[in-house]
This record gives structure tokens, C-alpha cells and sequence, in this order.
């Protein structure tokens, strides 16, 4: 399934702790959407990160909804 278009801001990286934080969620939430596709997973080291803006997008409504 097509994934919807990248934003033409720059990614504003953050941990998932930072994550959970910025969108007031569960860490079990936050991982389910990157198990299901709806958010990339960027490694860094051993560190996890994700877009800010792909969450803003997410929240939005504008992410397709992608089967497990």
C-alpha cells in the first residue's frame, strides 16, 4: 500500500520517551504503530527515533491505515 507523501519539512527526530511524551501516549501505543507501518522507525546507534511530523500527520489523519 502507498504510503502517503513525505512532508516538505525537515524531520524533527525524538526518542520514543520523547515521543510518548509530545503525543501523550502509551509506549505500547506508540510501538504498535511502528509494528503496524502507520510510522517509520529510524535507528541511530542503539537508539530508536521517529519523525515528529509523521506523528503530527498521523494525529492529523493524513497516514493510511496500514493492515497488520
Amino acid at each position: 500500500m502507498a504510503r502517503a507523501p513525505r512532508s516538505s519539512q525537515p524531520p524533527r527526530y525524538a526518542t520514543l520517551p520523547e515521543a510518548i511524551e509530545y503525543c501523550r501516549s502509551s509506549r505500547s501505543s506508540l510501538e504498535r504503530r511502528l509494528a503496524e507501518g502507520r510510522l517509520t522507525r529510524y535507528k541511530n546507534g542503539y537508539r530508536v527515533l521517529v519523525d515528529l511530523n509523521e506523528i503530527d500527520a498521523l494525529l492529523r489523519g493524513e497516514r493510511p491505515f496500514m493492515a497488520p
